[in-house]
Parts: structure tokens; sequence; C-alpha cells
């Protein structure tokens, strides 16, 4: 047998050869299953194919989602990256609490597969433990920010404790929000957030949340990983290892060296308020603790500064006294040339197809944009 077939990878505690998982894969491809089922073992034949490509999805974060082909060797060696990054060997216990249909999802099968891992697989959801056994080690998690705030917010003792046991954390999709971020840096283990985008193959840099380590900054996953800046304080990175071309981004960054970068939001977002650069994401950090519902910052045109920051509540209709008791609030956090023109509210937020608030698709269906 090619020694490529013998591996001790394990689904579910079942252990499996390349082969065996494909055919098994297949198997229950012709049975009756759940959506995420069906989305997990799709890709799992996906991966044990032959075709040298995998399909995968953007976001839909700044226009349509769209598919994209990505080289299976390079999306080997993303996966091989984190593994090495995280110091994660064989043998390691992976939970895949995600949907296979986007990259994160994805990443965390082939992670599994390539470096020899159990992966342990349950529905996505924002209870992603439930169905886990107690005593259970778990070494890696991929999660959105919302299904671990989801869960400490149950207040549940057993439950903090479950997820302080859990090895690594590695949360992605959506910035991790400064008050959730203040909850973990108290955590034992490690919690990272990371950065990256279905182009660079899931993340290219992490920054720990959790303890004395602690930072502020985004780190790249691999030294030979090269970070740039476009004309417009973009960042660019250059990772021959996991694409092909340099991967421009629409990510405004602050590189601090060859290796560290501070996010201070997206250029799609950037107000220029009478030649004043805001930068939402960055304000937004900011107010996040004073406002209880969704909410985001944004720019509308204005005769006299060209544009103007404005808050978005998801909210019923505002009163013109709750209107003031927000911009009072806002005052306690904000410049006099941070602070927003005009407070809207709207009943509901659009949103992305991975449930991101789209920004400006929320403006457009109200009349802002």
């Amino acid at each position: 047998m090619n020694a490529n077939n013998i591996m001790p990878f394990q689904l579910n505690g079942q252990p499996y050869t390349k082969p065996a998982l494909k055919q098994f894969a297949e198997q229950q491809l012709a049975q009756k299953l759940v959506s995420w089922e069906r989305e997990l073992f799709q890709f799992i034949v996906e991966w044990l194919s032959d075709d040298e490509h995998i399909t995968a999805h953007t976001s839909g974060s700044t226009g349509a989602p769209k598919a994209i082909q990505l080289n299976k060797k390079q999306v080997r060696n993303s996966a091989l990256m984190t593994a090495n990054y995280l110091g994660l060997g064989k043998n390691s216990n992976a939970l895949l609490s995600l949907s296979a249909n986007y990259i994160a999802g994805k990443m965390m099968i082939v992670r599994a597969i390539e470096n020899e891992w159990h992966l342990w697989a349950n529905q996505p959801s924002n209870m992603p433990l439930k169905d886990i056994a107690d005593k259970r080690t778990i070494d890696l998690v991929a999660w959105v920010p919302s299904q671990l705030k989801a869960m400490l917010d149950m207040n549940d003792p057993e439950l903090d404790l479950r997820i302080q046991r859990i090895g690594t954390i590695i949360l992605g999709g959506s910035p991790v929000l400064p008050n959730l971020a203040e909850r973990l840096q108290s955590f034992p283990n490690r919690v990272f957030e990371t950065f990256g985008m279905t182009e660079t193959i899931s993340h290219i840099a992490m920054r720990r949340l959790s303890g004395p380590d602690a930072q502020d900054t985004f780190e790249t996953t691999d030294p030979d990983i090269i970070l740039g800046q476009d004309d417009r304080d973009c960042l660019v990175v250059i990772a021959p290892a996991l694409a092909h071309q340099p991967v421009v981004t629409n990510d405004i960054v602050e590189v601090k060296d060859d290796r560290h970068f501070r996010w201070l939001g997206r250029v799609d977002n950037v107000v220029n308020s009478g030649g004043i650069k805001l930068f939402p994401e960055e304000l937004e950090r900011k107010i996040q603790p004073l406002l209880a519902q969704r909410f985001f910052l944004a720019g509308v045109a204005d005769l006299q500064l060209g544009q103007k920051l404005v808050l978005i509540l998801e909210s019923p209709q505002l009163n013109l006294k709750e209107v003031e008791h927000h911009k009072e609030t806002l005052r306690a956090a904000l410049t006099r040339y941070e602070m927003p023109r005009e407070i809207f509210a709207v009943s509901q937020f659009e949103e992305t197809a991975t449930h991101k608030v789209n920004r400006t698709e929320t403006l457009k269906k109200h009349g802002l944009s």
C-alpha cells in the first residue's frame, strides 16, 4: 500500500486511510443527510479527488460571493503552516463546528487530514460543545466570534470551564469586539483572532487575545510571508506558498515590522469628512461597549463636508430623547471630529451569506446611500 494511504487520521473516533475515507464519504452521500453532513462529505470527496484544485467561495463582505479555484498544493501548505505555527503534532484533536461550504470549515478538514489529526465534526450552531463528550480533550477549534460569545453569555461555570480546557481557540470571520476580547484575556488557554480571507486560503496572521502574551497586532503565521502596502495603505500579501500572485486586500493596516501589523478597517468603509479620514471599524471598537444593540458607522453624502459620519442602529424607530441620550453616551468615548453627525434606526440589518452585516445593502435598502 502506498505510504500516503497509511495514516492515523480519525473522523468522529473512526480511523481511515485516505482511500477508505473517500469511499466512506461517497457512501454517506448516497444516504439522506442533513445539510451540514452533506457539506462535510462533499468536501471530503472533493479534497481526496484527483483534481488539482478545490472550489471555494468568497464571503461576500464587499460584494456578491464568488467562486474561486484554489490549488490543492497551496491549500495543503496553509494547513501545514497553521499546525506548525500552533505547535500541533500528529493525533491532535480538532473540533469542526463550521460549515464546510466556506473556507474556514474546509480548512479545518484539510488540516485534520493532512496533519493526521482526529477530527470531531458536529452541527454548526451557537452551542458547538453540546454534542462533545465532557472528558474529551480538544486541542484546536475554529469558531466565529458569535459562537464563543453565545456560550459565554450563558454564564454557565461548567461550560466556561470546558471552553477553557480547549488547548487553542482561533476566531475568524468577523472582528473580535473589545468586550469579548476583554473577557478572553484572563483565559488560561490560547485564544487567537485570525486575519485572512478565501484568497489567502484562510488566515495568514493571528493575534493572541489571552494571557500575558496578548497582542494588539497580528503576527504572520510564517516568516516567509511578506507584508506590503499599496498607495491606499491597504495590505498586500506576498506568499508564494499560498498564492501565485500577490494578494491585494481592501484592508487598511499599519505595518509595524516584517511580521506584525495592526488592522484599521476596510478601505471601502473609510469616511472622508471635510478632509478628515475616519475609520469606522476603529471607532466602532471604541463605542462597542456603550451600545447594547447591533450597529455600524458609515459615511453618507453631505453637501458641506463631502461625507458625514452617521451611526446606524438596529433598533425600532428612535424618538428625539433617545437620540440625544445616545449622543451623550458617545461623547464619553469619541472626540468632536469622531462624533456621528446623525443617528438612524433601522428595524433589521441586511446580512451576507455568512451572516456578516452587509453595510452597503443596509444603507441602500433604507435610502441612506
